[in-house]
């Protein structure tokens, strides 16, 4: 299962820069922002890698999530803290460590779509799912509340108000964590999973991503095995 219509890698993530995970930080808020420009004018400035921005999720105007940076890696969206409000910040911690960022496409602050705040939500949901997040404030937050001087208007203080009460409107059941799907028995078995005649566990798996073509699959398994990381590719559908 995943939230994520489209799926891309900005090189702009890590500390240092191109490094998976967090160096440690669990992840305690979620951001929000309001990118300032179209979808295609975003797309070639966060893949830039000159640039040195991204975003972990942006949300078209049509409703469209898209996946930039993954969950486990920080992004380049609200390292720059100016005045700041936000009263979970960490001193001496850039917030990319231990916060993920989700932004919606556009220029006009007061100005949104209704797929775009339906798709905030079904994505917040998510991700308070899967890590524990409360979806209220100050775990979910606004990049005003990280840069109050040049940032003050995003992601728009009528939008983010309109996801708090959309927030508390909340389903009534609680989403639950997909299943697994089937592992390759060989790949498995090679990275510790229980063999013939030995004691089941309990497994908690990290999914690092879903590719529809395996050679790009094949090459982020081999990152995250110069990276330490026992990883191997699980066959399985996406919702």
């Amino acid at each position: 299962m995943t939230i994520y219509d489209e799926v891309y890698s900005s090189p702009n993530y890590g500390y240092p820069k191109g490094s998976f995970g967090r160096r440690g930080h669990k992840i305690s808020g979620i951001g929000l922002h309001i990118t300032g420009a179209a979808w295609q004018s975003n797309y070639s400035w966060i893949m830039n890698p000159a640039a040195n921005a991204s975003y972990n999720a942006v949300i078209k105007d049509d409703g469209t999530v898209v996946s930039l940076v993954p969950e486990g890696c920080a992004a380049y969206s609200h390292g720059k803290i100016n005045r700041p409000t936000w009263p979970l910040l960490k001193a001496g911690v850039n917030p990319n460590l231990d916060t993920l960022s989700l932004a919606r496409t556009g220029s006009n602050q007061n100005s949104w779509t209704p797929g775009q705040l339906a798709s905030t939500l079904k994505v917040l949901r998510h991700w308070s799912t899967l890590y524990d997040i409360p979806l209220k404030r100050p775990y979910i937050f606004g990049h005003f509340e990280i840069d109050s001087v040049d940032r003050w208007y995003c992601p728009g203080r009528l939008f983010f108000d309109q996801v708090l009460a959309g927030l508390t409107k909340g389903p009534a059941v609680k989403e639950e964590r997909p299943a697994a799907p089937p592992v390759d028995a060989d790949e498995s078995a090679a990275y510790g999973a229980p063999g013939p005649g030995e004691a089941a566990a309990v497994w908690y798996r990290v999914v690092a991503g879903s590719y529809r073509d395996r050679a790009n699959a094949e090459k982020q398994l081999e990152k995250l095995r110069a990276a330490g990381i026992r990883a191997f590719i699980m066959p399985g559908l996406v919702d």
